[in-house]
């Protein structure tokens, strides 16, 4: 595959000008705009009563596997306001921007949490959009420059010792330039995001219930994306990929299996022993790919050039290693966003009180440095913290969904866009919200017992190894955490 075709590769550009450095990409008329669309990027299109709409990226509905995207674009285009479009886009799984047009005004959503990135500004009130802001850049002028906000992030400590750096959704390096959140709309006449989701006060439910309801819903995604695409699972020592391959028994015979080996993973390292070993014992092909390869100067520049935030030394030399392993037309199948259902920010279950944006600054220390996510967390919390806005979830929750996975996984599956497409069944407005209206004793530490529940339904096997065992330096850390939260010390239990 060509250099030039890699470049920006599923990425997008909506812009009122033409852009002659993205002539070779699939571009059309939308409303007065130009939209630039990569050849390898999923489209669909609908018009209806005057409005056009167009879906990039990715879409099914799991209790409607058969819809295709052009018919599920053309259900909400039925909708008569934004209150219909968020409830029809709800139950459905995918990584996907929804752009409607009516008189060259747009309205944006994106997929539950944001994975499928979008950033947007204004120049000479013209409005542009794009997958991220070296598309920008292309068509506008003195805007996407390496300024001081640029520099107190990449020249900063935390981004120093930090491989997979990632700062709050919402914003970016550049002043003007803004991130849609998920759970948010926008709308380009006013550039103002709207929150549309939550909209019901949570209630916590039957638990029986609930994790039957859950192992369901999950088992009918795989299904789902099993006969619509060529489904690769990546799997770990963890918990969110055993849980998904619990979801793939019935799956299996259509699917791919592999461990990626990187960084400092050897033979027997978790990640890698136990893979190994339980795909042996529960009969799957499985392969293990190794990530470690010298990284080509070719991909190197492709990679550093189709995002201002590309981590080469990190997911870049991972990323060349499944070019190098992984067949083409693979979409992996990653078990992100399932953190959020899994307390990850308070793993005890216990939320802790938050009292500023400050509380929740301490995630991450080293960012009180850099005073752009300062300003935005501050933003963000001043929404989030009225019981009105936030319905009764738990805030770090909301923190862990909207903020972290709208940001760094988003870039993650943006940079890894050039080696493949991702399927993230967890990325489900339903399966989430299902699993924050069970109590918290079942979805944290130390059993986690949601997910143990679930696999022992979808496939028993699959927990024949252990899940992340601990060696005698990481018991010792995790009761000593413990009993630093007791006392107040640790916060957040991480």
């Amino acid at each position: 595959m060509s250099l030039k075709i890699l470049k920006f590769r599923r990425q997008f550009l909506l812009s009122p000008k033409l852009c002659p450095e993205l002539d070779y990409w699939d571009y059309q008329e939308f409303g007065k705009h130009y939209l630039y669309v990569h050849p390898d990027c999923l489209q669909a299109f609908a018009t209806s009563k005057g409005r056009k709409g167009v879906l990039l990226g990715h879409i099914l509905n799991p209790h409607q596997p058969d819809l295709t995207a052009s018919e599920i674009l053309e259900d909400i285009l039925l909708q008569i306001d934004e209150i219909g479009i968020a409830k029809a886009i709800y139950g459905l799984i995918g990584r996907f921007v929804l752009i409607i047009e009516e008189n060259n005004d747009f309205t944006f959503f994106n997929d539950a949490c944001g994975l499928k990135s979008f950033f947007y500004t204004q120049q000479d009130q013209k409005f542009y959009a794009a997958s991220q802001p070296l598309l920008l850049k292309l068509v506008t002028e003195n805007l996407i420059v390496e300024g001081e906000r640029y520099h107190s992030y990449h020249d900063s400590e935390y981004v120093q010792s930090n491989n997979e750096n990632w700062f709050p959704s919402g914003t970016s390096l550049y002043p003007g330039v803004y991130h849609l959140v998920a759970n948010h709309y926008l709308k380009s006449e006013t550039l103002q995001q709207t929150r549309y989701w939550p909209i019901k006060n949570l209630e916590t439910v039957n638990y029986e219930e609930a994790k039957e309801k859950f192992a369901k819903l999950l088992k009918l995604t795989i299904d789902a994306g099993s006969k619509k695409y060529k489904l690769g699972l990546g799997i770990t020592g963890g918990f969110d990929s055993r849980i998904l391959l619990s979801a793939s028994k019935d799956a299996a015979e259509r699917m791919l299996f592999y461990t990626l080996q990187y960084r400092n993973l050897d033979q027997n390292s978790n990640d890698i022993r136990i893979p190994v070993s339980l795909t042996k014992k529960i009969n799957i092909p499985h392969s293990l790919m190794d990530c470690r390869i010298p990284i080509s100067e070719e991909f190197k520049e492709i990679y550093l050039a189709s995002s201002d935030m590309a981590h080469l030394n990190d997911w870049g030399h991972i990323a060349y290693g499944i070019s190098q392993n992984l067949p083409e037309g693979t979409m992996s199948v990653k078990g992100s966003c399932s953190e959020t259902g899994r307390c990850f920010f308070y793993k005890n279950g216990v939320h802790p009180e938050l009292k500023s944006s400050q509380d929740i600054m301490s995630i991450n220390p080293k960012w009180k440095k850099i005073p752009f996510i300062d300003e935005q967390i501050s933003k963000w919390f001043d929404e989030v913290k009225d019981s009105n806005t936030n319905k009764g979830y738990n805030i770090l929750d909301l923190f862990h969904w909207e903020v972290s996975t709208g940001s760094w996984q988003s870039q993650s599956q943006l940079e890894w866009d050039l080696v493949h497409d991702t399927f993230t069944p967890f990325n489900n407005r339903e399966l989430l919200d299902l699993m924050l209206h069970i109590d918290t004793k079942y979805r944290s530490k130390p059993d986690y017992t949601l997910y143990r529940d679930t696999m022992n339904m979808l496939w028993p096997e699959v927990l024949l190894e252990p899940i992340n065992p601990l060696n005698s330096k990481s018991k010792v850390k995790q009761v000593l955490k413990r009993v630093l939260t007791r006392i107040g010390f640790e916060k957040y239990n991480r």
